[in-house]
Formats: C-alpha cells, structure tokens, sequence
C-alpha cells in the first residue's frame, strides 16, 4: 500500500508549517493555530487516517499524517465514553489541537506537590487549543458520537521524536511513567521506561481519574490482570475516604 496523498487543506497547512519553520526564528504554538484557521482543515480531511476500530486497550485511535522531524500531525479517532490518560507531550515546545466534536478537556496544574485541576471545558466542534510541553491535560469524548481530532507537534531544538519523554500520570499508584508511546492508561511494561514520584491529586481529581478508569476497565474481557487492577484502584478510592 503507498504513502496516503494528503488532501489539498492539509497539503496546505503542511507547506505553511514548513514555511514557518523556515522563515522565523522561532515558533510559537499561537501562531500556528493561526496556520490552522487559514489552513481550514475540515474532519473529512482526517477520515482516510480514522482508526476507530483500534485496540480496546487503547483510548483511542492514532495515526500518524506526516512526520516532518521537526513537526509532526497526527489524526486521532475517539469512540464514545474514551478518554486519553493524564499526560504531557515529551518533547514538544509548541503544537495544537483541532477538534471536530465535542471534547472534554481537563487541563491540570502541579501545584505544591498537589495535582489539581487547572480548567475543565467542553471544546465545541471546529475549536482549536494550543499545547506546549508544560500542559498536563486530558481529553475525551462525553458524547455519544464518534469523531476526530487533528493534532499537530513541534519543537524548536529538535529535529524528530518530538513526542518522546511523555508523562502519563498514573494515580492509583503514586506514580508518573515516561513513555515514547501514546497517551493511553495501562501501557504496557515495553512502552515504559521510566518512574518518577506522582503528586498528591486532589480529592476531585481522583475521583474523576477513577471514574474514567473504571470504565475504561470495564469495557475490557474481565481477565485476572483487569481484575486485580480494578482492585487496586477500589482500595485506592478507599484508602483515600477512610483518611478523608
């Protein structure tokens, strides 16, 4: 199978993302949402990369559109009630997501060595939001539909692998792994590397991290492995209200 032609909206932003990159001295992730908007890339650019069908495992679908080293754009696929892990993206000094449906999108702040929430919203279809590495964020769908969302990455000091060194937050285990893969919960041992100490999350965000794990758990064959980890989130949730 060829390398999938790019349609004319993205063939578009792609020559004005390299032309910026080019041209200026430095990038800035507001103004590549600018690039975006004029780019007006729709959801029917993203459906030959659609991967709704992915791994349940996985909180949804990834693929890549174009890897240019210093940038990459990706298309990700999201299925009703899945939501990403709380994560940070690597490497990445500036890039943006597009969304095409309704999002819910938890942005978080380490505060005092206390993860707390920094913003919740709904991004509506069509909405652009900047990312930067220091974004600890989560997004998901709350609807009932399925739809897609077009992610763009960049640095300016590197010159590809612009997502490694992400950070998934895992908080039934106290813990944050790094990762060159997705920003999925539960990633396999191969996919990690590395540990660090988790900061305490608040109350309100781990009650909302258990609800979206519990589902995630729940939508998978109910293996040993799925149930003593539904266990262990159980006796977080309790360890956490008896203190309470």
């Amino acid at each position: 199978m060829g390398k999938q032609r790019l349609s004319e909206n993205l063939e578009q932003l792609k020559t004005l993302i390299e032309k910026e990159i080019n041209e200026a001295e430095r990038i800035t992730a507001h103004r590549i949402k600018e690039l975006v908007e004029e780019a007006n890339v729709q959801e029917d650019d993203l459906k030959p990369y659609a991967d709704f069908d992915h791994p349940i495992e996985d909180g949804y679908g990834r693929k890549m559109i174009f890897d240019a080293g210093k940038f990459e754009m990706m298309a990700m696929s999201w299925n009703p009630g899945h939501y990403s892990s709380i994560h940070n993206h690597g490497y990445t000094q500036w890039g943006v997501v597009q969304v095409f449906g309704n999002v819910h999108h938890f942005i978080y702040q380490n505060k005092s060595e206390e993860l707390r929430f920094a913003k919740k919203e709904i991004l509506t279809n069509g909405e652009i939001v900047k990312v930067v590495n220091a974004m600890i964020h989560q997004m998901g769908n709350p609807s009932t539909e399925k739809y897609m969302t077009l992610h763009i990455y960049g640095c300016n000091t590197r010159d590809g692998d612009i997502t490694a060194d992400a950070k998934n937050y895992e908080l039934e285990f106290n813990r944050i792994n790094h990762t060159t893969g997705g920003a999925f919960f539960n990633l396999p041992e191969d996919e990690v590397y590395d540990f660090l100490p988790c900061p305490k999350p608040t109350d309100d965000v781990f009650n909302n991290y258990s609800k979206l794990m519990m589902d995630y758990y729940n939508r998978q064959k109910q293996t040993p492995k799925i149930r003593k980890l539904k266990t262990a989130l159980v006796q977080k949730l309790h360890e956490r209200m008896c203190v309470s």
